[in-house]
């Protein structure tokens, strides 16, 4: 006959095996690296002259800046682990979640973001654009 000791240990045991084998699947969800579906932005004309006019400006989790014909267009999301960057003082971005900073380009100054912020490509739309993010 057993104890309760022992009935006690076999029952926490398999509730580790349990949450091990579900831990694992969640991580190995997470980790796959499956693509994100592409998405597109539209930036109409009257965005771009705005944002050639202030310097730049956020648009649905981009940064889009420069002249209206020819504008330049930075993902807002982190490289690190995709969190959501903003603009700083002075130029350049900040990531919130661990502090990552990246130039005005989008270049990395301060890790632990290894890669620069991602470059949309830029479809003529009419007198604006779409911004392709896959």
């Amino acid at each position: 006959m057993s104890s309760r000791r022992d009935f006690l240990g076999t029952a926490w045991a398999a509730a580790g095996v349990a949450a091990a084998a579900a831990g694992t699947a969640v991580l190995g969800r997470a980790l796959s690296g499956s693509p994100e579906p592409e998405r597109g932005v539209r930036l109409p004309a009257e965005l771009l002259a705005r944002a050639e006019k202030e310097g730049g400006l956020v648009h649905e989790g981009l940064h889009v800046r420069g002249p209206a014909a020819s504008p330049v267009v930075l993902d807002l999301t982190c490289t690190h682990l995709r969190c959501r960057v903003a603009p700083v003082e002075g130029g350049g971005f900040s990531c919130p979640c661990h502090a990552s900073r990246y130039d005005a380009e989008g270049r990395v100054t301060a890790g632990p973001a290894s890669r620069p912020l991602a470059r949309p490509r830029l479809s003529p739309d009419g007198a604006g654009f779409v911004a392709r993010l896959s």
